[in-house]
């Protein structure tokens, strides 16, 4: 990879980063705050008047009243996981195809710098400032609930949670930047880059919410995903195999493609 690349990557994205941690420490923050473990009975018990399937499509399946079980479902049921999306939607999408789109790309192959280097340089980018963005949302939260819940948190049930949801968006990540590389404009890449993670999900909301449908939630890449279960180190180990397998099988594929397409520049 080229590291000067890196460098100017990273200073033309560092701020989208920072708005979506922004957000996403907004709702952390929020969320945190709203615990009350002398009040959580009485505010599952109003929850559990909701119908099943509703509370099952958002990711609410499991009404805990611990404050890891509670972060787990409330805020990593949805939250954790359409935010970093909409980020890697747009990233993805950025890195390559925009660029050339508008022909911006071409002072890039002009270096000295071969496909595969530029393309390589691209995708570690993308994931590491996936890694970035996680690893700085599991030290507030690890700070915050021990400022206002002193040990009331697990820690390294947290941990698991928050290495698997990460790894979920950075095949996310992986799709969009896939489409990114293969189409040589904007839209196309945004169709596909945005519409495939968007389906994934609307079929594992679709397969949680009937058990008749719950068939969709095993072609979908979040059917794996259960934050109660991963608090509790359920399948943490075969679940984040398949995770970094379809990284990097997404990741390879990506860099093969951009190798020997053509490109209008």
């Amino acid at each position: 990879m080229s590291f000067t690349l890196f460098k100017i990557t990273l200073k033309k994205n560092w701020t989208l980063l920072l708005i979506f941690f922004g957000v996403l420490t907004m709702y952390m923050s929020i969320m945190a705050s709203m615990y009350d473990p002398k009040q959580m009975d009485a505010l599952m018990s109003m929850f559990k008047l909701l119908p099943p399937d509703l509370m099952n499509a958002l990711g609410f399946s499991s009404l805990a009243t611990d404050l890891t079980a509670y972060l787990a479902s409330w805020l990593y049921g949805l939250l954790m996981i359409a935010f970093p999306m909409i980020y890697s939607i747009i990233l993805g999408n950025k890195l390559v195809a925009k660029m050339v789109d508008n022909g911006s790309f071409a002072y890039l192959l002009s270096t000295p710098n071969s496909r595969v280097k530029i393309i390589v340089t691209q995708g570690v980018y993308a994931l590491g400032s996936m890694v970035v963005l996680f690893s700085a949302l599991f030290s507030l939260g690890v700070v915050l609930c021990n400022v206002m819940f002193p040990g009331a948190l697990d820690i390294p049930g947290f941990f698991r949670l928050n290495l698997t949801t990460m790894l979920v968006n950075m095949v996310v990540m992986m799709i969009s930047f896939f489409f990114s590389c293969v189409f040589n404009d904007t839209k196309m890449s945004l169709g596909f880059g945005a519409g495939i993670p968007i389906t994934f999900l609307l079929l594992n909301m679709l397969g949680g919410a009937s058990s008749n449908l719950e068939i969709l939630k095993k072609v979908s890449i979040y059917g794996f995903y259960d934050p109660i279960k991963l608090i509790h180190g359920s399948d943490v180990l075969g679940v984040n195999l398949i995770y970094t397998g379809l990284i990097v099988v997404l990741f390879t594929a990506s860099v093969l493609i951009f190798k020997k397409k053509r490109l209008p520049l």
